[in-house]
C-alpha cells in the first residue's frame, strides 16, 4: 500500500471517530456544568422555597408544585431572591459550554432564561402564585426543548451530509491513486494468452 493511499485511510479512520469524540467531549463538558449546579441546593437561603419551585432544573417540577395556590411570604421572597442568583450563575456557567458545542442553540437557550426571569419576577412581587408560575416555567422549557430538538436534528443532517462528502472525496482519492499505481511483480510466470492460462517458464 503507497503513502498517499495510507494518508487516505488514516483521513477516513479519523472522520469516523470525529463525531464520536465530539459528542462525548460535549457530554462531559455538559456533565461537569450541571454538578456545577447541582451544588447550589445545598445554599440555606433557598431553604424556605423547597418543595415549592425547582432548584436546578425545571424537570424537578412534581403534579403536586402545579397546584400550590400560596404566593410567597416576605421571608419566601428573600429566598426566591436568592435562587434567582444562583440560577443566574448556573445559567451563565452553562453557556459558556454550551456556545462551544451548540451554538446556534444560544438564542432558545436565551429566550428560555427570559421567560424564567419574567416569572421569577412576578415572584417577587408576589403577583404569582407558585402553581401557575411552574406551570408557565415548564411550558417555556417545553417549548425550548422543541427548538433544541429541531437544532440537533438538523445539525446531525448537516454532519452525515458533510460526512458523505468526504467520504466521496476520499474515495475519489482511493480510486485515483490505485489507477497510478502499478502493480508489483510477483515473480509469477503465469499469464492469460486468449482464454487460457499459459505457465511457460520465462
Amino acid at each position: 500500500m503507497g503513502p498517499k493511499l495510507l494518508c487516505l485511510v488514516a483521513a477516513a479512520l479519523l472522520l469516523s471517530g470525529c463525531s464520536v469524540v465530539r459528542s462525548y467531549v460535549a457530554d462531559m463538558d455538559m456533565t461537569g456544568a450541571v454538578k456545577y449546579c447541582e451544588k447550589k441546593r445545598t445554599n440555606p437561603d433557598i431553604a424556605p422555597i423547597a418543595g415549592k419551585l425547582p432548584i436546578v432544573h425545571v424537570d424537578e417540577i412534581i403534579p403536586e408544585m402545579l397546584i400550590i395556590e400560596a404566593v410567597p411570604t416576605e421571608t419566601e421572597v428573600a429566598a426566591i431572591r436568592a435562587l434567582s442568583r444562583d440560577q443566574r450563575d448556573c445559567r451563565d456557567h452553562i453557556e459558556s459550554v454550551a456556545k462551544d458545542h451548540w451554538p446556534t442553540q444560544t438564542a432558545a437557550r436565551k429566550e428560555l432564561a427570559m421567560k424564567v426571569d419574567l416569572v421569577t419576577a412576578q415572584l417577587l412581587k408576589r403577583n404569582l402564585t407558585y402553581g401557575n408560575a411552574n406551570r408557565l416555567m415548564r411550558e417555556a422549557a417545553l417549548e425550548a426543548e422543541g427548538k433544541f430538538t429541531q437544532d440537533r436534528k438538523e445539525q446531525l443532517a448537516q454532519a452525515r451530509l458533510q460526512e458523505v462528502e468526504a467520504w466521496r472525496t476520499i474515495g475519489d482519492g482511493v480510486r485515483a491513486i490505485a489507477g497510478t499505481q502499478k502493480p508489483e511483480p510477483s515473480g509469477d510466470p503465469c499469464t492469460w494468452v486468449d482464454n487460457n492460462v499459459d505457465c511457460r517458464a520465462h
